[in-house]
């Protein structure tokens, strides 16, 4: 079921010892200074197993670049996939 897969903001503000209200002003400060996930951007939801993963870690994950914002293919996860592939069945574009 997704709402399995997914962590409502009271429940993730309650897992890391804060009140809501506080997690919806500054969850993006906490991704950007200590890699906390990124909601889902459908509302005041996160993604449960990077939630996890991020409190068991003690806050130590690091964000994943925004493939968006990056100009070469090191930080994107998809062109580095693609020039892999393409590598491999030698196949030039």
């Amino acid at each position: 079921m997704l709402t399995d897969e997914t962590a409502p903001l009271e429940e993730v503000a309650k897992a890391i010892g804060r009140p809501a209200a506080w997690l919806k002003r500054n969850w993006l400060k906490l991704h950007q200074r200590e890699g906390f996930p990124r909601k889902i951007p459908t509302g005041d939801v996160w993604p449960r197993r990077a939630v996890e993963v991020w409190l068991r870690s003690a806050g130590q994950v690091a964000p994943a670049p925004l493939p968006a914002n990056q100009n070469g293919q090191s930080g994107d996860a998809i062109a580095a996939a693609a020039a892999a592939l393409r590598q491999r069945y030698g196949v030039n574009t």
